[in-house]
C-alpha cells in the first residue's frame, strides 16, 4: 500500500496535477448538452497578463486554487486579469463544442487548450471590441468552437479580463447543436421582439400625427430607445462596425441608449400619468430633473476622448439611477391607481412585471436567493411585454380619446347651431323691435303729419322713435367685460329701465364676487338683458326684483316678477328659446316657474370651466 501511495503522488509531482485536480474533471456524457465549467475551475494565484501562458501551464497545483461559485469564476474586485485551468473529459458521441463567456463581467478572453503531449492549440483574443466578422465564433463576443473527441481528456487555460468592475465571467460548454439550435430560436424570438417593438414605436408615431399629444410620440421614444438597446446590448452595432465607439472597458452603446431609455422611460411616464397636473409639484419636479439627468449622461458618453476611468463610473452608477428611477416609477404608479384609469392599470402590470424578472436576477447574480439563472436571455422579453402592455392601454385610451373627441365635435358643432339660433333670433327679435316700436311710431307721425298735429305732439312722437331707436342701438352694441364688472353692468342697466315708471324693479347683490370669463359674464348680461324687456313689454308686471348669490362653486341669479305670466302661452317665443340657448353655452343650470301671480326665474352658473 505504501509503494502504491509513492508511485501515485511521484506521478502526480511529473505531470504537475494536484490530487484536487484531478478529482475536479469536467465528464461530457450523452444525455447533457449545456455543462458549466465554473465548479471545475481552478484560479490561478499569481494575477499574470495575457502573455502569461507558458509561466502558467508549467504552474504546480499549489499556485491554484478552487473557484467556489457554481456559476461564475470569480476573481472580484481586485484582479482585473486571471488566468484559471479546467480538465474536461467527453464520455458522448457529441464532439463539436462552444465555450461560452457570457459578457456581462468580462472585457476580453483568450483561450488555450492542451490535449496530451501535443502543441498547445492558441486561440484568437475577443471581446466587445471585435468587429462581427472578426470573432471566433461569430454570434457571440466570447465564445470559442472546440472539438473534444469521444473519450479524449483536455486541458483548458482561460485568460479574462475586466478593468473595472467586478471580474466574473460565467462559462459553460454546450454541444454545437444545441448551441446552433438555441441560438437560431433566440434569433428568431429576438426579431419578433425587436419587430414588435419597432411596430409599437410606429404605431405611437402615427397617433401622435392623428393626436398631436405628446403622450404617444414619447410613448415610441421609449420603445425605439428598447429597440436600439436590444440591438447594442448584442454587440450587433458596434460588431458590425457601423459606428466607431471604444468597447475595451465596457459595451458602451448599451450604456449610451441605457440612459436614453430610462430619460424617455422618466418622461414617458410623467405624461402618461400627468404629474404635471395630478399630485404634489415636487414629485413632478423630480422625475423632471431625473430624467434631463439620464439624457445628460447619454450625451456626455458619447464626448469623443472619454477618461476610461469616468465611463466607468457612470456606467457603475447606471446602477443607482436603475434603482433610482424603477422606485420613483413605481411610488407614481401606485399613487396615480386611485385615478382609476385603464392605462394605469396596463402599465402597473407591465412595469411591475419587468421590475419583478430585474429583481430576480439581481438578487440571484448576488446569491441573495437560493437558485441561480444560467439563461438571463428571458430578460429581453419582459420589457417588451411591458411595451405590449402600454400599447394595450393606449389603444384603449385612444378609443376613448376619440369617443371624447367624437362628443367634442357633436357638442361643438351643436353650440354652433345654438349660436346661429341665436343670431337668427337676435335678428328677429331687431326686426321685430323696429317694425312694433320704430315702424308703428313713424306711421303714427306720418298720420299726425298729415292731419295736421300740432308741432309739440309730432317732437314729442319723434323723441320718442329716436329713444326707441337708441336703445336698440345700445342693445346691440358690444360690452368690454374685460374692463367693467358685470355687477357694474347690470346695475347700470337696471338704473336707466328705472327711468319708465311703469314699473318699479330692484337689484341686489350678496356673497363676494367672483369674476368670470368676459364671454361668460357677456352671456349672462345677455340674458338678464332679455329677462327684463320681456318683463317690461310682456309681463304687465308692477314689480321686478333682480338678485345675484355668490355661492362657493357657482352664481345663482334670479329675476322675479309680479305679472300675468306665460304658462298658458301657446308656444315658446323668440326671447325664451334665445335664453335657453344661451344657458347652455355657458353650461348654466335654467329654471322656469310661472303662474298667474307672476314668474320666476333662476340660472345658476357654475364656475368650473367659467371662472376668469
Amino acid at each position: 500500500m505504501k509503494g502504491l501511495r509513492f508511485l501515485l503522488m511521484l506521478l502526480i509531482g511529473f505531470t504537475g496535477f494536484s490530487p484536487a485536480l484531478a478529482q475536479d474533471t469536467l465528464v461530457l456524457r450523452d444525455h447533457e448538452s449545456v455543462r458549466p465549467i465554473s465548479p471545475y475551475a481552478w484560479i490561478f494565484s499569481k494575477p499574470s497578463g495575457s502573455n502569461a501562458f507558458d509561466v502558467v501551464m508549467q504552474a504546480d497545483g499549489k499556485q491554484f486554487k478552487h473557484n467556489v461559485p457554481p456559476l461564475e469564476i470569480d476573481y472580484g474586485l481586485d484582479q482585473p486579469s486571471g488566468w484559471c485551468r479546467f480538465v474536461v473529459r467527453n464520455e458522448s458521441a457529441n464532439q463539436d463544442w462552444i465555450v461560452k463567456l457570457q459578457p456581462s463581467r468580462v472585457d476580453t478572453a483568450r483561450l488555450y487548450v492542451v490535449r496530451g503531449n501535443q502543441t498547445p492549440e492558441v486561440f484568437p483574443v475577443t471581446g466587445h471590441f471585435q468587429l462581427l466578422l472578426q470573432r471566433p465564433v461569430t454570434s457571440l463576443p466570447f465564445g470559442y468552437r472546440i472539438r473534444i473527441n469521444t473519450g479524449e481528456t483536455i486541458t483548458g487555460y482561460l485568460y479574462t479580463a475586466r478593468q473595472f468592475g467586478k471580474h466574473a465571467p460565467a462559462v459553460e460548454l454546450q454541444t454545437v447543436n444545441h448551441f446552433e439550435g438555441y441560438e437560431y430560436g433566440y434569433n428568431l424570438v429576438l426579431g419578433f421582439v425587436t419587430g414588435m417593438v419597432v411596430l409599437a414605436a410606429f404605431v405611437g408615431f402615427l397617433l401622435y400625427l392623428f393626436t398631436r399629444q405628446r403622450l404617444y410620440v414619447l410613448y415610441s421614444a421609449y420603445a425605439l430607445s428598447f429597440f436600439f438597446v436590444l440591438l447594442v446590448d448584442s454587440g450587433f452595432i458596434h460588431a458590425t462596425g457601423i459606428l466607431y465607439y471604444d468597447e475595451t472597458v465596457s459595451n458602451g452603446y448599451t450604456m449610451v441608449f441605457y440612459y436614453w431609455m430610462g430619460a424617455c422611460l422618466g418622461a414617458f411616464t410623467i405624461e402618461l400619468l400627468q404629474l404635471k397636473h395630478y399630485g404634489p409639484r415636487w414629485v413632478y419636479y423630480f422625475g423632471v430633473i431625473l430624467s434631463a439627468t439620464l439624457a445628460s449622461f447619454a450625451f456626455i458618453l458619447l464626448v469623443p476622448g472619454l477618461p476610461a476611468s469616468l465611463r466607468w463610473a457612470m456606467v457603475s452608477a447606471s446602477y443607482y439611477f436603475a434603482f433610482v428611477i424603477n422606485a420613483y416609477i413605481m411610488y407614481v404608479i401606485v399613487t396615480s391607481v386611485r385615478k382609476k384609469e385603464p392605462i394605469v392599470y396596463f402599465y402597473m402590470v407591465g412595469f411591475f412585471l419587468t421590475s419583478t424578472v430585474a429583481l430576480i436576477i439581481l438578487f440571484t447574480d448576488f446569491q441573495i436567493l437560493p437558485f441561480q439563472i444560467t439563461n438571463k436571455d428571458i430578460f429581453f422579453l419582459t420589457p417588451l411585454l411591458e411595451i405590449l402592455f402600454v400599447a394595450l392601454g393606449i389603444g384603449i385610451q385612444y378609443s376613448r380619446t376619440l369617443r371624447d373627441r367624437v362628443k367634442v365635435q357633436q357638442a361643438l358643432n351643436q353650440t354652433q347651431d345654438q349660436l346661429l339660433t341665436v343670431q337668427e333670433d337676435e335678428r328677429r327679435r331687431i326686426a321685430q323691435d323696429l317694425h312694433d316700436d320704430v315702424g308703428n311710431s313713424l306711421a303714427a307721425v306720418r298720420n299726425m303729419v298729415v292731419h295736421a298735429f300740432e308741432p309739440s305732439a309730432v317732437e314729442k312722437e319723434i323723441n320718442a322713435i329716436i329713444e326707441n331707436v337708441r336703445t336698440i342701438s345700445h342693445d346691440l352694441m358690444p360690452v368690454d367685460f374685460e374692463q367693467f364688472p358685470l355687477v357694474d353692468m347690470v346695475s347700470q342697466r337696471v338704473t336707466k329701465f328705472r327711468l319708465d315708471e311703469r314699473i318699479t324693479i330692484d337689484f341686489d347683490c350678496t356673497g363676494v364676487v367672483v369674476r368670470l370669463k368676459p364671454i361668460t359674464e357677456l352671456v349672462i348680461y345677455r340674458i338678464i338683458n332679455e329677462l327684463i324687456t320681456n318683463v317690461y313689454k310682456h309681463a304687465r308686471a308692477k314689480k321686478a326684483y333682480i338678485q345675484f348669490i355668490y355661492q362657493e362653486s357657482s352664481l345663482v341669479v334670479t329675476v322675479e316678477d309680479d305679472g300675468v305670466g306665460f304658462k298658458d302661452a301657446p308656444s315658446e317665443g323668440i326671447g325664451l328659446r334665445s335664453i335657453r340657448l344661451r344657458s347652455a353655452y355657458i353650461r348654466a343650470q335654467l329654471k322656469m316657474e310661472s303662474d298667474d301671480k307672476g314668474t320666476l326665474i333662476i340660472l345658476e352658473v357654475p364656475y368650473e370651466d367659467n371662472r376668469r
